[in-house]
């Protein structure tokens, strides 16, 4: 389980979805039906019902974010969601981890600044045991607070800090701008994570008092959507949630937006980062203000497209980035809009900013493009169909619909505003919050390149934690804990309620299949919960297909294929890919090019007609060729900084060999990308793409018929030869038992990697492996996430996993863990590992069983995750394998069991690789190697 942040585009991202969501509904379309009421405590309740899916999924939000936090106790909002996934009354230590495992649900929960959301999906018999564990989170918790449980989740929230913010490229951006923007003292003006001196200065007083103000039923609404009965639904909700005492609401506070008097400057020297970053902010107004609507059309179409005035000045004209990223991020109580470039080495912020003004002014002469903004408008129709197909985007989007609307339709307002948006309401807002008006520019540099800033910048300070004073909070060693009162109730809450009637059992959808005149090999599922289909049409010529001394070919190939065709401009395409209402991208892995796509059912004759073009007709325009090699040099530089990246790179070499493909990035080398060329890739496409070595998968609202209807054209146009796929070389690895040392100077975190060779995903033992794996790092449930983060409180997560294609196997462990123990964390994973299959009992192997099975049911809610069955089977896989994996669930034994374990979980065969502070860490490690 990895919990994160509810960042400002998530929520940005929601109130467009909803908001388009309920234009469909008053069109017919769609209907988003839901019946609410309030229990007698206060607690709102929502309840939409679902029956597309045997699953239910539950959200309860609070209103209560970082802005309901004090000064000097920064980030409490966030710690307190971290506390309540301990333990409560009747709920022992991590069993609310173990338990949704244990039903094959998945469960989260994420903090933003004016709420804080829970949530949980599993299968519709399970819908008691949720409720029973969500209502003891809410009144029955606090009794069980302790000094020791509140040191070791202050250790843990100080990492995910450390990961996400102090040990992360432009890390810091957020924590700048909120403490420039904002006055002293107001909500916004520091960050959702907060301090770490205020997190590491939380008191018992301090939970219980936050607990008593803001966890009361009042303050919350819990959103119930899926396949349940609303009878029994409604009854069982008063059993667990009617009884909870209320409190007193907190007071409530009221929109105050940022107002800056003049522009302001400021530049911050980044130690990780390797190239300058700019963002420019403007301040905004409030959510449901009447301007909300406009303003986020005009950042969209300042900045989404080809054709728009940001992309036209900054990419196209100018050539100082790749992309440019701009959005309005309107909250409870301010809004701002931000614009954000990244430019290429050599550039300046100060010329992008002049760009940007540049940009502004362009919009200025050249107005509002009336077909850009109904192309915006197909999109949101196209995004709410795909965010309505999962039954918890629909609670949450229920839930903070409530919570921060003050009804579940609150969108509804927005709704109007997006169908009556008119060109004058665009004007009206850039000339309101943008033409002249003051804003904030924040440059991130790399550190000691100040010359890369905007001029007269004023240098921005934050407070970085050194490395040589990194301690830990709570004590090393099990966690005691001490005994607490119970709380009174009018059941007994200590028994955990059984399962309903009606247990669903996983089903395989029913596919079909053709093969088209020309070889082109056609598999689909027919599912008409949304009007949309997905489709993925892979083309011979992955990573594997490259020559030794151009990697990257195929990645470059793809990649212009997204660029035009021999008929189409880049803009053009773009522009008629978007008013179909669909998304087609083209990219590689190490043996295919693939083409996916989503996009509404009624447009799909027109969508692969572009497919069609996009296959037939490529354009190989040298400019573009030269823009997508100055793109993917940027990347190169972000990775150089990635310790994740490198720690993986440094781990294939290891494993498979520096002459191995799998050890050089799949976008190539600086080197080999200057010198490939456009004659290159016309000889790469021309050799290896063929429909012989094509599949056809497709997913949606759609028969057999139709899809081959659609496909007509290319099966008719389209001809090729048989192609041979090569096999990669895989060279000798290097010596396992061994710790390989990358320096990162002065990392707050070190990520480390564990690994050796597996299975391949065809050979049998595939499936027996990750059945072995479910129980060591699959997920929260996992040992290494029990003793690394909830026993030792040395990391966010940690997390294991076999992996696989037709020629590698790949077993990978792996956790970013304070810098301070690495030497601990190391042993740990070692220790952890040595002594899994060993130890293993009956009773184990029957629970992990039983959760395999049960995630099955949870695990095909969607077109994507239905689509990935039909990707799997093209792969090689039997059309059967689910049902053949299912039963090699009910199948193996203990001793089976222990038998894989022995067999790939080898200690002795282990492959270390540490990305970290050589400085303090590397002679901790005597015998390693430090590696470049």
């Amino acid at each position: 389980m990895k919990r994160t942040i509810f960042k400002k585009f998530f929520l940005l991202a929601f109130a467009i979805f909803l908001a388009s969501g309920y234009s469909i509904a008053q069109k017919g379309a769609m209907q988003v039906d839901y019946e609410q009421y309030t229990l007698p405590n206060g607690l709102k309740v929502i309840l939409h019902q679902d029956k597309s899916d045997p699953i239910v999924s539950l959200a309860i939000m609070y209103h209560v974010g970082s802005a309901r936090e004090k000064e000097g106790k920064t980030g409490f909002a966030h710690f307190f969601e971290h506390m309540l996934f301990q333990r409560s009354e009747n709920l022992p230590r991590n069993a609310f981890f173990q338990k949704i495992s244990a039903l094959g649900g998945t469960f989260n929960g994420g903090t933003m600044q004016d709420g804080t959301i829970y949530y949980e999906t599993v299968p519709r018999d399970a819908l008691e045991k949720i409720l029973w564990m969500e209502s003891d989170r809410m009144g029955f918790f606090i009794n069980t607070v302790t000094q020791s449980g509140l040191e070791r989740e202050i250790d843990i929230v100080s990492n995910e800090k450390r990961q996400g913010v102090d040990n992360a490229p432009y890390g810091f951006t957020d924590e700048i701008i909120a403490k420039e923007l904002y006055p002293e003292g107001h909500p916004y003006s520091w960050t959702v994570i907060g301090q770490l001196a205020d997190l590491r200065a939380a008191t018992l007083d301090d939970v219980k008092e936050f607990y008593a103000t803001y966890y009361i039923p009042q303050n919350a609404t819990l959103v119930l959507t899926g396949d349940f009965d609303p009878q029994t639904a409604r009854q069982l909700i008063e059993k667990y949630f009617g009884e909870i005492k209320p409190g007193t609401m907190p007071e409530q506070i009221h929109p105050r937006n940022a107002v800056l008097t003049g522009t302001e400057k400021f530049v911050f020297e980044d130690d990780y980062a390797k190239l300058p970053a700019l963002t420019v902010v403007y301040p905004t107004v409030e959510s449901y203000n009447k301007d909300e609507n406009a303003l986020n059309m005009f950042m969209t179409l300042m900045s989404s497209g080809k054709n728009s005035p940001l992309y036209k000045v900054i990419v196209e004209e100018k050539k100082l980035a790749p992309r440019v990223r701009a959005y309005n991020n309107s909250m409870e109580l301010a809004g701002t809009a931000e614009i954000q470039v990244t430019p290429f080495e050599g550039k300046t912020l100060e010329e992008v900013n002049n760009a940007i003004a540049e940009a502004f002014a362009l919009f200025e002469k050249e107005g509002v493009d009336v077909s850009e903004m109904e192309k915006q408008k197909i999109s949101m129709e196209t995004d709410l169909y795909n965010m309505m197909e999962s039954s918890m985007n629909k609670a949450m989007l229920l839930a903070m619909g409530n919570v921060l609307g003050g009804s579940p339709d609150a969108m509804l307002k927005q709704l109007n505003g997006y169908k009556n948006l008119k060109k004058e309401d665009i004007i009206r807002v850039y000339e309101k919050y943008f033409k002249g008006k003051p804003y904030l520019a924040l440059s991130v540099v790399p550190k000691g390149h100040k010359e890369l800033a905007v001029k007269n910048s004023t240098e921005a300070s934050v407070v970085k934690e050194n490395v040589a004073e990194q301690t830990m909070k709570s004590q090393d060693g099990a966690i005691v804990d001490d005994s607490y009162e119970f709380t009174p109730s009018r059941i007994d809450r200590s028994k955990e309620p059984g399962f309903l009637p009606n247990a669903p059992s996983f089903t395989l959808p029913a596919i079909w299949t053709k093969e088209l005149a020309n070889g082109i090999k056609v598999q689909g599922i027919t599912n008409n919960e949304i009007p949309m289909v997905t489709f993925s049409l892979t083309l011979g010529g992955g990573r594997f297909f490259d020559p030794k001394d151009k990697p990257g070919l195929a990645y470059l190939t793809a990649a212009l294929m997204n660029e035009g065709t021999a008929y189409r401009t880049p803009v053009q395409l773009s522009k008629d890919i978007a008013m179909l209402g669909a998304n087609i991208r083209v990219r590689t892995n190490n043996e295919n090019i693939i083409i996916s796509g989503n996009c509404l059912a009624r447009n799909l004759p027109k969508v692969m007609a572009l497919v069609e073009e996009m296959i037939l007709s490529p354009r190989y325009d040298p400019n573009e060729l030269d823009k997508l090699k100055a793109n993917i040099k940027v990347q190169m530089k972000q990775n150089s900084v990635n310790p994740q990246y490198i720690a993986f790179m440094a781990g294939n070499k290891l494993l498979y060999g520096a002459d191995s493909p799998l050890a050089v990035p799949t976008y190539g080398t600086e080197e080999a990308i200057d010198a490939i060329t456009l004659e290159d890739i016309k000889n790469h496409y021309n050799s290896f793409t063929t429909p012989a070595l094509c599949d056809f998968n497709i997913v949606g609202s759609i028969s057999q018929k139709e899809a081959e209807k659609a496909l007509a054209s290319l099966a008719k146009k389209w001809t090729g030869k048989e192609v041979k796929i090569p096999a990669p070389a895989i060279g000798k690895q290097a010596d396992a038992n061994t710790i390989y040392f990358i320096d990162q100077p002065d990392a707050q975190q070190s990520y480390i990697l564990v690994l050796k060779k597996g299975p391949r995903d065809t050979d049998k033992d595939f499936i027996l492996c990750n059945i072995v794996n479910h129980r060591l790092g699959s997920g929260s449930n996992g040992e290494l996430f029990d003793v690394l983060r909830l026993k030792k409180g040395y990391t966010y997560g940690a997390y294991s996993d076999f992996s696989g294609d037709k020629y590698t196997g790949t077993f990978q462990a792996t956790s970013s863990v304070q810098s301070s123990v690495t030497r601990e964390a190391v042993d740990l994973f070692n220790d952890v590992i040595r002594n899994y299959g060993a130890n293993f009992t009956q009773e184990q192997l029957d629970a992990t069983k039983e959760a395999m099975i049960k995630e099955k049911v949870t695990s095909m809610e969607t077109q994507g995750s239905k689509l990935s069955i039909l990707d799997n089977i093209s792969e090689g896989k039997p059309q059967d394998y689910l049902l053949q994996e299912e039963q090699a669930i009910r199948d193996i034994t203990l001793e089976q069991f222990k038998a894989i374990a022995a067999k790939y979980l080898k200690s002795d065969e282990l492959i270390y690789v540490i990305v970290g502070d050589a400085k303090t860490q590397y002679p901790r490690f005597i015998g390693a190697k430090l590696i470049k």
